[in-house]
């Protein structure tokens, strides 16, 4: 489930989407020691699409990397008959 009051990830960098999962877990602990399971769910939901956010991207240059160096790789392999 997803947080209705979210922007759009899509306009962060990565290493702002990682501050701010470091930022959120930090408040998340915090919430959770003083018993307010309403605000800790409320930080799980953000939390979440933070990173899925940051996974989805992972994914997406891990698949662009891949479909790189399968391309380089066929350039230097040379089998002659």
């Amino acid at each position: 489930m997803f947080h209705p009051l979210m922007p759009d990830l899509k306009e962060l960098k990565i290493s702002d989407l990682e501050s701010k999962i470091s930022d959120l877990s930090k408040k998340y602990f915090i919430s959770a020691r003083s018993g307010n399971g309403a605000v800790c769910n409320q930080i799980s939901m953000v939390l979440e699409q933070y990173r899925v956010e940051l996974q989805q991207r992972s994914l997406e240059a891990t698949a662009a990397l891949l479909k790189n160096s399968n391309q380089d790789l066929d350039s230097l392999i040379n089998v002659n008959r």
